[in-house]
C-alpha cells in the first residue's frame, strides 16, 4: 500500500519520561519533527509555533554523526495547552494531518503531575478535527482505569483495543530469517525455547533474541541462548528489583506461593507455609497485586503477567 504523505505519524516512548516537563517537552520536540523533515524546517517552526523555545541540534552518535531535533525550554502553564495545540496547529498550517502515538502510556500516570495532566489534554485533545492519538501499553488494568473508569478524564476518550500475542508459530519463521539475513543461523528448536520462554511477549522476545544474537558467533549454540537469556534477564533487573521492594512482605509472600503454583492461597496449610495472613490480607493483597499488573487470573489460577519478570523472581526468592 502506498504511503500518504499527508499524514504524519508521530511516535513518543513515554517509558523513560520522569516528569511533567520532560513530557511537554518531549511532546513538543516530537510533534514539530515529524511535521516537518529537514531540521533547518524543524528550527523555524519552533520558532514560528511556540514562544520561549531554543530550537536545539543535537548529535546522538559521535560515529556516524547522527543529527536529531531537540528543543529546550521549562515550560510554563500557558506553554502547556500551547504545546498540547501543537499537532493541530501545525497540521493546520502545513495542510496535514498527524497521528500521535504514545507508547506505554501507562507510565504517564506515575508521574505526580498526571492528574493535572490528564485533564489539560483531554479537554485540548477532544477538540482537534486534524489529529488522532493512539495511545498504548502494556499494564492491561492501568490502561483499564485511565480509560475505562467513569471517574477519569479520558473515560470513553476513544476505541479501547486488546491485541493478542503473536502466536509462535509466526514468531519461529521470524526469528529464523532474520538470524539468516544478519550471516549467523538458529535451530528452529532454539527459536521456538525463545518463544516459550518469554511466551510470546513481543518487548521480551525481540530484547531476548537480540541478546542471544549478540552473544552467537555463526550459529546459536547451548551456551548462547544461556547467556543471552541471563543478559536480557539483568537489564531488567533493576526495574525488577524497584517493582518488588515496594511490595509489602506479606504481598511478596503471595507471590512465592504463585511462583511454586499453589492454587489454593486461602487454604490454612497455604496461609501457615506463607505467612498470608487472615482471608481479608489475602483479598486485599490479590487486588493490589493486579492492580499494579503483576498478577493475573487465567484459568481459575493467579499466574505472573509478565514472564521474565517471574524468571527473576524464581531466582531471587
Amino acid at each position: 500500500m502506498e504511503e500518504d504523505k499527508n499524514i504524519r505519524v508521530c511516535y513518543i516512548d513515554a517509558f523513560s519520561i520522569g516528569s511533567e516537563a520532560e513530557f511537554y517537552k518531549t511532546f513538543a520536540s516530537q510533534v514539530i519533527a515529524c511535521a516537518s523533515s529537514r531540521l533547518e524546517k524543524r528550527i523555524q517552526d519552533a520558532k514560528e509555533f511556540l514562544t520561549g523555545v531554543v530550537p536545539q541540534v543535537v548529535i546522538k552518535d559521535d560515529v556516524t554523526n547522527f543529527m536529531a531535533f531537540d528543543v529546550k525550554f521549562i515550560p510554563q502553564e500557558q506553554d502547556k495547552m500551547d504545546i498540547l495545540r501543537l499537532p493541530e496547529t501545525l497540521a493546520v498550517a502545513k495542510k496535514i494531518k498527524i497521528i500521535v502515538c504514545i507508547d506505554e502510556y501507562q507510565q504517564l500516570a506515575n508521574l505526580p503531575e498526571y492528574k493535572n495532566m490528564e485533564g489539560k489534554m483531554r479537554s485540548v485533545w477532544q477538540q482537534q478535527q486534524h489529529v488522532s492519538y493512539c495511545l498504548y501499553g502494556s499494564k492491561r488494568h492501568m490502561m483499564l482505569d485511565i480509560f475505562n473508569n467513569s471517574n477519569s478524564p479520558f473515560y470513553r476518550f476513544g476505541q479501547l483495543l486488546f491485541l493478542n500475542k503473536i502466536p509462535k508459530e509466526e514468531w519461529m519463521p521470524f526469528i529464523i530469517s532474520t538470524f539468516e539475513k544478519s550471516g549467523k543461523s538458529i535451530t528452529p528448536l532454539f527459536a521456538e525455547r525463545i518463544c516459550d520462554v518469554t511466551e510470546c511477549h513481543s518487548w521480551y522476545l525481540q530484547q531476548c533474541c537480540y541478546f542471544i544474537w549478540n552473544s552467537t558467533t555463526v550459529e546459536v549454540t547451548e551456551q548462547s541462548f544461556s547467556f543471552g537469556l541471563q543478559q536480557m534477564i539483568n537489564t531488567n533487573s533493576p526495574m525488577f528489583l524497584n517493582d518488588t521492594e515496594s511490595l509489602a512482605v506479606s504481598q511478596i509472600e503471595m507471590l512465592r506461593a504463585i511462583k511454586d503454583h499453589v492454587s489454593q492461597l486461602s487454604s490454612s496449610e497455604t496461609r501457615s507455609r506463607y505467612h498470608l495472613g487472615n482471608p481479608n490480607t489475602i483479598s486485599k493483597n490479590k487486588r493490589i497485586l493486579q492492580a499494579k499488573d503483576i498478577i493475573e487470573l487465567k484459568d481459575g489460577h493467579y499466574v505472573f503477567v509478565d514472564p521474565i519478570y517471574r524468571l527473576w523472581f524464581s531466582k531471587e526468592y
